[in-house]
């Protein structure tokens, strides 16, 4: 997950990367764009209908939590523009398609020529991307590549597991912006506000990656502890670890990086557990469930995401019902949720 439109959270083929959709990196994209091709929804929706049937099944039967009314929601391959969004579709007129979680959906299918436009109405060069986003005006939203699109830039199978990750957040967008918008309004470091500050922030600390590292890997040998005891006696350490390494380095006007810690780990291994979930399910992606693992680590390249699926592993064993205490109006952050799980029996 990013901020901004241009710096945008990717998770591709089990790779974990960071992404960024620059306006020079688009540019062919623009000159080769079809000008004038003739889009239609009938050759969209079984794939459109494959991904939210993927986003019903984790929801209603892997996470339990309540329906919630779709967001604005943006698709794109090389010629075509597959949205929701009157915005997005240039006023274009509502066509038939797949709905959600039994809403139906006003679907518009356009050609663009090198550009999307968000429903907030920024302006995207179009590039591998997959994110979501929220607008005072329209809400929550999401715009994502479309799957011929990931195929043409060597990304095979289908990037479910991203739609999941990130469609999770359309979810969390109003809990999490009024905890990010006053951070951001007097934000005074040079990185990005995103879910890689911390790590860019304190990654050149060799003692601090020590810490880190140490804490992630406790958190792992929790998850995959054999017992519940041993999960939760595992578990009390590495929290106990996390709040001695926020004490030692987020002091101070540093102070905020705890918040913006314990915020990200939440939204991150939410979005991250939830993916893996549908992979590892027999309707899903039907694997093997330390393999789903696995594939959702990918090179391990992104602390928040890394630490944070641990953690919720962590959660899953320990916490029944935990998904609504992190998709609902008022999420717990990880700190807190890790003290909720430890002290429940039973």
């Amino acid at each position: 997950m990013r901020i901004g439109p241009a710096i945008l959270w990717v998770v591709a083929g089990g790779l974990a990367y960071s992404g960024c959709a620059s306006q020079g990196g688009a540019s062919n994209e623009k000159k080769t764009a079809v000008q004038s091709t003739a889009c239609d929804m009938e050759s969209a929706t079984p794939w459109l209908s494959r991904w939210l049937g993927a986003w019903e099944l984790t929801s209603r039967d892997i996470l339990e939590i309540p329906d919630f009314p779709a967001p604005n929601i943006t698709f794109f391959d090389s010629a075509c523009v597959y949205t929701t969004s009157s915005v997005s579709a240039g006023g274009a007129k509502a066509s038939g398609g797949p709905s959600l979680m039994g809403q139906k959906l006003p679907w518009r299918a356009v050609p663009h020529t090198g550009t999307i436009i968000a429903p907030n109405s920024a302006e995207l060069p179009v590039a591998l991307m997959s994110f979501a986003n929220s607008d005072k005006q329209t809400g929550p939203y999401f715009i994502m590549s479309a799957p011929s699109y990931w195929a043409q830039k060597g990304f095979k199978p289908e990037p479910i597991p991203v739609f999941i990750h990130e469609f999770a957040h359309t979810r969390q967008m109003k809990s999490f912006f009024s905890v990010l918008g006053p951070i951001d309004d007097t934000w005074p470091y040079e990185e990005e506000l995103d879910d890689d500050a911390v790590q860019t922030h304190f990654s050149s600390d060799s003692v601090y990656v020590a810490a880190y590292l140490a804490e992630r890997d406790l958190f792992y040998r929790a998850a995959n502890a054999n017992s519940v005891e041993e999960v939760r006696s595992l578990a009390e350490e590495a929290l106990g670890m996390l709040r001695a390494r926020h004490a030692r380095w987020f002091t101070g006007d540093k102070a905020v990086f705890a918040t913006l810690d314990s915020m990200w780990l939440s939204l991150e291994g939410s979005a991250q557990w939830a993916a893996h979930a549908w992979l590892a399910h027999p309707q899903g992606g039907a694997m093997a469930n330390q393999a789903a693992v696995e594939k959702m680590l990918g090179k391990r390249r992104s602390w928040s995401q890394d630490e944070s699926l641990a953690i919720f592993l962590v959660v899953d064993r320990l916490l029944p019902g935990w998904p609504r205490l992190v998709f609902g109006d008022e999420p717990m952050g990880a700190v807190e949720l890790l003290e909720r799980a430890l002290a429940a029996r039973g």
